[in-house]
């Protein structure tokens, strides 16, 4: 009984942990699967030749490691240039994960 009140304790710290941060679906629900634009695009711009990928990690919304910068995705696709990003959610029970892909050349 005392593990299951422990279980739960934890469980409401992370709801309650991302709850200040609704419009991030971290940790909402029991699952949360999202892509969504970055709100970055360079008028006109093709997405390009080059995709790169950089990933955060998150347990409960409690503890949060991982780099998903625009540098680190560009480091990745190795391009000196980005024309479009896109944000990709998932997040099951108590993990999460938060990936920004970015197009350029």
């Amino acid at each position: 009984m005392k593990k299951i009140a422990v279980l739960l304790a934890l469980l409401a710290i992370g709801f309650a942990s991302t709850a200040a941060f609704a419009y991030e679906p971290w940790g909402i629900g029991i699952y949360t699967g999202t892509k969504e634009s970055f709100d970055y695009a360079v008028p006109g711009a093709t997405l390009g030749s080059k995709v790169g990928k950089a990933t955060c990690k998150t347990i409960l919304g409690i503890v949060n490691w991982g780099d998903c910068s625009v540098k680190a995705a560009m480091k990745d696709g190795r391009m000196s240039r980005v024309t479009s990003a896109d944000w990709e959610k998932h997040f099951v029970l108590i993990y999460g994960e938060k990936t920004l892909t970015v197009y350029g050349n």
